[in-house]
């Protein structure tokens, strides 16, 4: 999948528009390489999560047989027979959503909710010297902050920042676990909106809510590990 639109950008969506595509979604309620490819997946997932927010009521979606799931205060639902056979969006026709990468102070100055980092991570790893931020619009506006690590073969520790939305996910595989004796979602791999299909099971991803703010924990390390991450976060 080109991934070149992502990082590219040519002209940004009109903010009115990004604005009422999160009112929307609100009146219904969520090595570099690697991650590179795991972004691409993370933001399939996300949009597909975007536009079924708000292009189906909750009967419509009880209607369409979609399975849908709530652990923890996070939404989370799989794929309709639409989703999952969807062909390749042409490139002229993507939203492009404005984004920049600065350091995490001056993120956390510009970002509407507060950042908790982990006290702890794997021996090896080392987080990056700056963040990405998106812009769906200003209500909306995850930050991602990556922890890169030793071994090419397992790749980093991405943790994700935002604000409450519904997530899509391979309902199959998604396990309620607790993080400080709190519920937590664990499932694997992420939507590929090219293909149709799931990809990269063998990444995992913890999400949970601290208060009001969403925590997403994505990585190849053991599970056991993925949850002390999410636990040492105050």
């Amino acid at each position: 999948m080109n991934d070149h639109f992502l990082t590219h950008f040519r002209k940004p969506p009109r903010r009115e528009f990004s604005e009422a595509l999160y009112e929307r979604i609100s009146t219904e309620m969520n090595t570099q390489r690697k991650f590179n490819a795991r972004r691409i997946m993370f933001a399939a997932a996300l949009c597909l999560a975007l536009i079924a927010a708000f292009a189906f009521s909750p009967a419509a979606q009880a209607a369409l047989n979609q399975v849908v799931r709530e652990i923890g205060g996070v939404t989370f639902f799989g794929p309709d027979e639409t989703e999952a056979n969807a062909t390749p969006v042409p490139e002229s026709q993507v939203t492009i959503v404005p984004e920049e990468r600065l350091p995490l102070s001056e993120a956390q100055a510009k970002l509407p909710y507060p950042v908790s980092l982990p006290a702890w991570v794997p021996d090896g790893f080392t987080m990056g010297t700056s963040v990405r931020i998106s812009y769906f619009g200003t209500k909306y506006t995850p930050v991602e902050i990556i922890w890169y690590g030793p071994d090419p073969k397992v790749g980093g520790i991405m943790l994700t920042v935002g604000q409450r939305v519904s997530w899509l996910v391979d309902t199959d595989h998604l396990q309620e676990v607790k993080v400080n004796g709190q519920p937590a979602g664990l499932t694997g791999g992420s939507w590929d909106a090219d293909t149709g299909k799931w990809g990269g099971e063998d990444e995992k991803t913890l999400t949970w809510m601290k208060g009001d703010v969403m925590y997403l924990l994505s990585s190849r390390i053991p599970v056991e590990d993925l949850i002390r991450v999410a636990e040492s976060i105050p």
